[in-house]
């Protein structure tokens, strides 16, 4: 599935793992069996104490612990899980699985074929024989038991599976269906020196290529050098990079407002150890003020990176490079599929007077972080503590066991965000778990949602009752709460007057800035557009002629101007992306100062998050009744 993958060796006499070994010595390592992409990472003080603690968890015992993973250099793979789960690499073998258990919010651990072989020629970890078919599910009595995992045997002494303790009974959890034998390697302990020391020529070929790389493109754009600075370990391998190749540049953070706080100080450390002008694109408290509008952001619901990333960055850099600027950022190929597919050097849509490119955009962790400590960089310390991913603390596409490390490091911050989605589950009338269990995540009732959701007893998705709750609650406080279809045309009732009469003539000067005729009478606000005629009284709108197509996209037009007054929390978006003097905002929402062509009125509507989020992902499938109808096909998409 990956189209790059991060091999990794193994010295069987050194015991420790090679990332670019020289071609003639190829033969005399192992490649470590990885799941895809092989993207694997050293493990930290944070990360082995979890390890420790999981393992005396299933076993009652730190044995096994202190048998394979004590006083080794060991690796963490991310591999697919409904949550969080790490391959666990030590002396060249995956020897387990660590992984988060949400439920019992702890870590878990589970051995491999590899591993279990291997703890029972040891008798760290107890054996029970199973008769008959040995599959995952089934319950076979296991009085006496007292471990909380044990490994699987049939009649004829072969490794079949896991099985852990429930009561008096074991469930058989696990069956190995890859039983590839542990490779050999020598006992011997190892530490970073060690691994630093044998892994020297490869770590000088990835740091030359970078450099070269970065030196000819720089010869080819003769632009002001940036530096995208995260606070990450990627971002600081590329600015040491740019800074050895280029010479320095100019720094740039994006502080989103939900930054931890060893983060702001890493950009702050790394700014005066390097000597570089830093510039921060703030987003200020615009993310809380977002949340009275959205609600909670979801993976398929990122209003939050439009205005606390895209907009700070866009007009900041537009401020200070707006004849271009070359741009460096520390992405990777295997952070993501996108990211695997990305081009080397790019230029994205909503800021396209930047060249971008990645000097790291095919190192993998392990390289990244001996890199680090080669030159012994200024990272952030919170890996240390098992931080896996850094950036805003509440981030969507965290997982579970992710959110459990800031409330355990930030109580205060946690609380903070715990109280505002206590408010909101209430207002969607969602069951406890909704939290717990992170469904919030996700908007739509996407596979995801719904594979956690079958755990909640009594629990089923209704996305329709969820939406409109969502809008109800919301400052904006509008919703279509019936819809009727006679003939060729649609009636949405709304829970209240869909246009008090203070914001009328921002209506009428958004319509008639999109070419459309607005016309007050008796009969209520009267808008015709080429394709259908839109009136508005009280709480009701009417459209006719309406059909699936040009119709629709002139109403969802209209919606869009609607919303946008009530919920408009000013982060400017749509006055930046058009043309200078065709938008102003005013305490009544956006406004477009003349009439506009078509281009410019896309500009207008889609760069703003409520027109592309809010209406887009929650009006429109209440009026099509589909949670996906903003993928419809007759949808007008931003040009650029």
């Amino acid at each position: 599935m990956w189209p790059r993958i991060a091999r990794i060796y193994w010295d069987p006499w050194r015991n420790i793992p090679i990332v670019k070994p020289r071609q003639e010595e190829i033969d005399l390592y192992y490649v470590v069996r990885l799941s895809e992409p092989g993207d694997a990472r050293p493990a930290f003080q944070g990360d082995l104490e979890k390890l420790e603690k999981a393992i005396i968890h299933e076993y009652g015992s730190p044995d096994l612990y202190r048998r394979f993973f004590e006083n080794r250099f060991i690796l963490l793979n991310k591999t697919p899980h409904w949550d969080h789960m790490w391959e666990v690499v030590a002396s060249g073998n995956v020897l387990g699985q660590l992984y988060y258990d949400p439920f019992r919010e702890k870590w878990r651990f589970r051995l491999t074929y590899s591993g279990a072989l291997l703890a029972l020629e040891d008798k760290l970890v107890r054996e029970h024989r199973v008769d008959g078919p040995v599959y995952t599910g089934r319950v076979v009595e296991g009085s006496g038991v007292t471990d909380n995992q044990v490994v699987v045997v049939d009649s004829r002494n072969r490794i079949r599976g896991l099985a852990e303790k429930y009561g008096d009974r074991l469930v058989i959890v696990k069956t190995f269906h890859d039983k590839s034998r542990p490779v050999e390697t020598s006992d011997k302990p190892a530490s970073i020196y060690d691994v630093l020391k044998h892994n020297e020529d490869g770590l000088k070929t990835l740091e030359e290529s970078s450099k070269r790389f970065l030196e000819k493109l720089h010869a080819r754009y003769s632009l002001p050098v940036i530096i995208s600075y995260s606070g990450g370990k990627d971002s600081l391998i590329a600015l040491d990079l740019t800074v050895k190749a280029l010479g320095g540049g100019e720094m740039v953070f994006n502080d989103t407002g939900l930054e931890l706080p060893e983060t702001l100080a890493n950009v702050k450390e790394v700014s005066e150890k390097y000597g570089l002008k830093l510039h921060v694109a703030s987003a200020g408290d615009v993310f809380w003020r977002g949340m009275e509008v959205f609600g909670p952001p979801g993976k398929d619901y990122r209003w939050c990176c439009k205005i606390a990333k895209l907009v700070p960055i866009a007009k900041l850099t537009r401020a200070l490079w707006p004849n271009g600027a070359f741009n460096i950022v520390g992405q990777r190929a295997y952070e993501s599929l996108d990211r695997a597919k990305s081009p080397r050097v790019w230029r994205n849509k909503w800021i396209p007077h930047l060249i971008t490119t990645s000097p790291i955009q095919y190192w993998g962790q392990l390289s990244g972080w001996l890199y680090i400590f080669k030159y012994n960089l200024p990272f952030n310390k919170l890996y240390l503590k098992g931080f896996d991913r850094l950036g805003c603390f509440l981030c969507p596409s965290s997982t579970l066991a992710e959110f459990k490390d800031v409330e355990e490091t930030y109580p205060e911050l946690w609380a903070k965000w715990m109280s505002i989605l206590e408010y909101w589950r209430r207002s969607l009338n969602q069951p406890e778990e909704w939290i717990k269990l992170g469904l919030w995540r996700w908007l739509t009732p996407a596979s995801a949602k719904k594979r956690i959701a079958r755990h909640v007893q009594g629990y089923t998705i209704d996305w329709r009752d969820e939406y409109r709750r969502r809008l109800l609650a919301s400052s904006v406080n509008l919703a279509p709460i019936a819809k009727t279809q006679d003939g060729d045309g649609l009636r949405l009732v709304f829970n209240r007057k869909v246009v008090r009469d203070e914001y009328r003539s921002v209506l009428r000067v958004n319509a008639e800035g999109l070419g459309f005729s607005y016309r007050e009478g008796d009969g209520g606000i009267e808008i015709s557009t080429p394709n259908t005629n839109i009136t508005i009284k009280e709480d009701r709108v009417d459209a006719k002629p309406f059909a699936l197509g040009e119709s629709l996209e002139d109403l969802v037009d209209v919606l869009k101007i609607i919303y946008r007054m009530y919920g408009c929390v000013k982060c400017g978006s749509c006055v930046l992306w058009v043309p200078r003097g065709c938008a102003r905002l005013t305490p009544q929402g956006p406004v477009l100062e003349n009439k506009v062509d078509e281009k410019v009125r896309r500009q207008y509507l889609e760069s703003c998050p409520i027109s592309d989020q809010l209406v887009e992902k929650v009006v429109v499938p209440l009026i099509l009744d589909n949670p996906k109808a903003f993928k419809r096909p007759s949808r007008k998409r931003l040009k650029f």
